[in-house]
């Protein structure tokens, strides 16, 4: 019978079309391997379940294999029931998960395809409790197969399957394609082999994927079998499975986000647009001062207070009610929540008619997206008001402050950015000064015209101001921003570098139409660069050390270059460390610390002179139609610890020539005394020699005495004899 003769609805029945696999199936030799129960973890709240273990579903497995080989051993005629040994059991009966999660049921199903490969059987699940429409999408995915042949996914060895369902049309398969597309609506498997006599497996995992409500869901897993090809019938085994689907969670958590907004449209247009932000992104300010307002006939509110609800975790939506709480010059009252239903007004809250200082939200019945709309309005009285969102929970979902101002009362400078403006060009000066209005009490006015009179219209023609509160140097805080008005200024045709004029920016008094609050700006105008000097802040740096370089320029008439007009491009002959990139010009000096436009030095570390010792140069072209080079020399010496080692080493070196003068002292004196140890000696010989000298003198003369002294002797004998002789 040709398998084109049977037609079933929902499904495709598919065969392997390898009519040569009729050798096998006369082979009376059975290799069987077990299955593993293999399930896929689909959710993390699907609960852990209790699978048949590999060695029971091996023995479950061998049984029906053998009782398959018999027959074909004994070529028994088939009966009129050719599908046998048909099976099918549930790992558990029932589950418990959370609304959008995914339940999984592992099923375990064999049977053996006795008469022809006709043989096929159908598992088919069906929702069966009442609130089976938000029950999510049921899916089978087969994890693991097998046959008497083999446990693979090779074409020959795995049975043929096909998936019933809305979102899966597909035609036969081995296994391993329903194993890679598990996310498609397949609510019944038909499953087959073109070999006849084969024991056949299967472990399919039935996923019940993101349910939409709570509740309990039955599912009911029954077969139908064709045998040899005939029309299905219904066949014994069957399962249920019972899925307890509960409400997550809903508390907000701080991740929530409470969002001011101005509402210059209509909340409505908003929420049609699905944009609770206005523009800019959520959880960010977008103004904190408004009016005070008293006008009844004034129906639109001067805030918007934006919540969006987030849970701890981004699988679920937080849906919490919550109460909004205000105390100050503010009253509140119920907007518009996702869902639609604007609260609307037909006059503004007063203190006597609607005038709220506290709204509760609460939940709807059905809520699509957690973020909701409560309207803030003025009291009419100018002051200050405090909005405190809080859920039910008790979590403080946010704070904000919010100032209401009366009428402007005087008109402030906040901030110059530029003083000399460009010459010789009408394209407009953007962005030159900042300046605030002002009510009696200090705060913000805003919605006002602010504009610039010119004391020299053949220089500056006109200005004119918006309100602006992001651009740089104006405070970060939304308090302090709003009420801020940024100014241009328009240039007169012909305008030359040096002429100069002053700036009256003013608003009108309230009620008034010819006196105005009043300030002023002197501005004078300037060319393009054209000639520059460069200059460093050392002539001597260390090596790595911090650096600033400053470019002055002068325009073709000799004047300071227009403010944040472009620097210039410098080179340096060795490498630096950082960046040099130099600033717009500023009162006709640029430099390469980063600043603001405002002239504030941001950052003076961002330029370091270079490693190496020595001079270096740093070179650039300036602005002449002939471009001259420009440039300056500065000289990197020793770091500190190269000049101590230098200081060292002389030190060393002072000491080893003192060391050797010291030596050569030494030795001459050694010299010396050696000569003089010489002269000692002669001087001793010579006076040993005096001394005999001396000696020998002595005697001679002792010896000469001695002969005079005998010879006086002598005469005075001879003389006293004479005597006697005479006086006789």
């Amino acid at each position: 019978m040709s398998p084109s003769q049977f037609k079933f609805l929902r499904r495709v029945r598919i065969h392997d079309g390898e009519c040569g696999a009729v050798a096998r199936a006369l082979h009376h030799e059975v290799k069987i391997q077990s299955l593993p129960a293999a399930v896929e973890k689909v959710s993390k709240a699907t609960q852990e379940r209790k699978v048949m273990s590999k060695k029971t579903f091996f023995k479950r497995i061998a049984i029906t294999a053998i009782a398959s080989l018999g027959f074909g051993i004994l070529s028994v005629a088939p009966s009129s029931s050719t599908v046998a040994s048909h099976t099918l059991t549930i790992d558990s009966a029932t589950d418990a998960i959370e609304v959008s999660d995914t339940a999984t049921a592992v099923l375990t199903h064999s049977f053996v395809n006795l008469g022809s490969f006709y043989d096929s059987v159908v598992l088919r699940a069906v929702v069966t409790s009442s609130n089976a429409a938000t029950a999510g999408t049921l899916s089978m995915v087969i994890s693991d197969s097998y046959t008497s042949q083999a446990n693979d996914a090779t074409a020959a060895n795995s049975p043929s399957y096909y998936g019933g369902g809305t979102g899966d049309t597909s035609t036969g398969q081995a296994r391993d394609y329903f194993a890679t597309t598990r996310e498609q609506q397949r609510d019944s498997m038909t499953i087959s082999h073109n070999t006849a006599n084969r024991s056949i497996g299967s472990v399919i995992n039935l996923n019940l994927i993101k349910p939409t409500a709570a509740g309990t869901y039955v599912v009911s897993i029954y077969t139908q079998k064709s045998d040899a090809g005939a029309a299905l019938t219904i066949d014994t085994p069957a399962v249920t499975w019972t899925v307890t689907v509960t409400e997550p969670t809903r508390t907000a958590s701080a991740s929530s986000t409470v969002t001011l907004r101005r509402t210059a449209v209509a909340i409505n247009s908003l929420i049609a647009s699905g944009s609770y932000w206005g523009g800019t992104r959520e959880g960010t300010d977008s103004a904190t001062v408004a009016g005070a307002t008293s006008s009844s006939l004034d129906l639109i509110e001067e805030f918007a207070l934006v919540v969006k609800q987030k849970s701890a975790t981004s699988t679920v939506t937080a849906r919490e009610s919550y109460t909004v709480t205000v105390s100050g010059e503010a009253f509140v009252t119920a907007g518009t929540n996702s869902d639609g239903g604007d609260v609307t007004v037909s006059s503004r809250p007063t203190t006597n008619s609607g005038g709220l200082k506290s709204v509760r939200m609460a939940v709807p019945t059905t809520w699509t997206d957690s973020a909701t709309l409560v309207r803030i309005w003025s009291t009419g009285t100018a002051g200050t008001a405090t909005v405190t969102v809080t859920t039910d929970s008790g979590l403080v979902l946010g704070t904000k402050t919010l100032t209401f101002h009366g009428t402007v009362a005087g008109l402030e400078t906040v901030q110059v950015y530029k003083s000399i403006i460009r010459s010789g060009v009408v394209t407009g000066s953007t962005s030159v000064i900042a300046v605030k209005a002002v009510d009696a009490g200090g705060r913000g006015v805003t919605g006002l015209t602010v504009a610039g009179a010119s004391s020299n219209v053949a220089a500056i023609a006109s200005g004119s101001c918006t309100d602006n509160i992001t651009y740089a140097g104006v405070g970060t805080d939304a308090s302090t921003r709003d009420g801020t008005y940024i100014c241009d200024l328009t240039q007169a045709v012909g305008s030359t570098s040096g002429a100069a004029a002053t700036i009256t920016w003013r608003v009108l008094k309230y009620l008034s139409t010819d006196t105005y609050w009043t300030v002023t700006q002197d501005v004078t105008m300037g060319g393009l660069p054209v000639t520059f000097t460069i200059a460093t802040n050392k002539a001597t740096y260390e090596p790595g050390e911090a650096m600033t370089i400053t470019v002055t320029a002068k325009d073709a008439s000799g004047n300071a270059p227009f403010d944040l007009a472009t620097g210039p491009t410098l080179t340096v002959n060795k490498a630096v460390g950082g960046t040099l990139s130099m600033s717009t010009y500023k009162a006709g000096v640029s430099t390469s610390d980063a600043r603001d436009d405002d002239g504030t030095i941001t950052d003076k570390n961002r330029l370091f002179a270079p490693a190496a010792s020595g001079k270096f140069i740093i070179t650039g072209l300036d602005g002449q139609t002939t471009p001259a080079t420009v440039s300056v020399t500065a000289t990197v010496g020793d770091d500190g610890a190269t000049a101590a080692a230098s200081a060292a080493t002389d030190a060393a070196l002072e000491a080893i020539d003192a060391a050797n003068a010291a030596t050569d002292a030494a030795n001459l004196a050694a010299e010396a005394a050696d000569a003089a140890t010489v002269a000692a000696e002669e001087a001793r010989d010579a006076a040993d020699a005096a001394t005999a000298a001396v000696e020998a003198l002595a005697k001679d003369i002792a010896d000469l005495t001695a002969g005079i002294r005998a010879q006086i002797t002598t005469l005075a004998n001879t003389v006293a004899k004479i005597a006697k002789k005479v006086k006789a």
